[in-house]
């Protein structure tokens, strides 16, 4: 989704700890057509939930979108993701890859990357948070009472 979601506070850590990986994502315009991106995947412990994807077109404008963490992981494994974010797992010729789908107002950008790295460096992710305590490190006491100020 290119659109920024509102920044829950989490708990209190000992040390800020952050991940990211940098890989060739192609954008594929045709079975013999491909226009090579750098994508910029970012993980935050402080927001559990979510994957910062950056893609850097050959001209050097940046698109960015935040993908949910599960989905991402599903979609090295079998298809996932609905709407504007969908990813599967697919093969060219001996090389593993992942299909990630994005999409917005009718406009769809197709892109192939490893899947291996992807993978490796989601593991890592699960390092400084663990699948499934992603809610332990949201403060959601301060979170309910933004939610109220905005409402």
């Amino acid at each position: 989704m290119p659109y920024q979601q509102p920044d829950f506070p989490t708990r209190k850590r000992p040390a800020h700890r952050m991940r990211s990986l940098r890989l060739r994502a192609d954008r594929i315009l045709s079975p013999s057509l491909r226009i090579p991106h750098e994508a910029e995947f970012r993980y935050d412990e402080t927001d559990p939930l979510v994957v910062s994807l950056a893609l850097r077109t050959p001209e050097g404008s940046v698109v960015r979108w935040m993908v949910s963490r599960d989905v991402l992981f599903e979609g090295t494994e079998e298809p996932s993701g609905i709407g504007d974010v969908r990813l599967w797992p697919s093969r060219v010729r001996t090389r593993r890859v992942v299909l990630l789908r994005l999409e917005v107002q009718q406009m769809s950008s197709l892109f192939e990357m490893d899947l291996v790295q992807l993978q490796r460096w989601l593991e890592e992710t699960f390092q400084l948070v663990p699948p499934g305590t992603e809610f332990d490190h949201i403060d959601w006491t301060t979170a309910l009472a933004t939610l109220m100020r905005e409402g």
